[in-house]
C-alpha cells in the first residue's frame, strides 16, 4: 500500500505540461472560434456584406489578406499597417496553430508505439509549428506591415 500510495504521489507531483495543453486546447479553441466572428462582423461593417460572398468572408474571418478579397470593395491593407489588427492577426493564427500543434501531438502519442519514432515525429512537428509561427511574424509584421 504504501508503495501504490508513492507512485500516485510522484505522478501527481509531475510535469503539469499535459495539464496545461488540455486546458489551452479548450480555451483557444473557443478563443479563436470567438476572434474569427468578430473578423466576420468587422468585415460586415467595413462595407463586406454586399461586396463578398460568404466564402470569402469566411476566408478573411481567419486571415484578412487582400488577395481573399481581390473582387470586393473591402480595403484590406490598411489593417496590417494598424498594429492592433497585427497583433489580432497574430494572435489568431498562433492561437490556431498550437491548438492544431497539440491535437497532432496528443494523436501521436496515441498511436506511435516506438520511442525513437514519436520523438523525431514530434520534433519534425515542433520544427513546422516554429516555422509556421515565423513565418505568420515576417508575412504580417514585416512583409504587410
Amino acid at each position: 500500500m504504501a508503495m501504490t500510495d508513492a507512485v500516485l504521489r510522484r505522478e501527481r507531483t509531475g510535469s503539469k505540461f499535459e495539464t496545461y495543453m488540455w486546458f489551452f486546447t479548450r480555451v483557444s479553441g473557443i478563443l479563436f472560434l470567438l476572434m474569427g466572428a468578430f473578423n466576420i462582423i468587422y468585415a460586415n461593417l467595413a462595407g463586406g456584406q454586399g461586396n463578398m460572398d460568404v466564402g470569402a468572408q469566411m476566408r478573411w474571418a481567419f486571415f484578412p489578406i487582400s488577395f481573399h478579397v481581390e473582387s470586393s470593395a473591402v480595403e484590406v491593407t490598411p489593417n496590417f499597417s494598424n498594429p492592433f489588427w497585427q497583433v489580432y492577426s497574430f494572435l489568431l493564427l498562433a492561437f490556431t496553430a498550437t491548438h492544431g500543434y497539440n491535437g497532432i501531438r496528443v494523436i501521436l502519442q496515441d498511436y506511435v508505439r516506438y520511442p525513437l519514432l514519436l520523438a523525431w515525429l514530434k520534433a519534425l512537428l515542433f520544427l513546422l509549428w516554429a516555422g509556421l509561427i515565423l513565418a505568420s511574424i515576417f508575412l504580417i509584421f514585416v512583409f504587410a506591415g
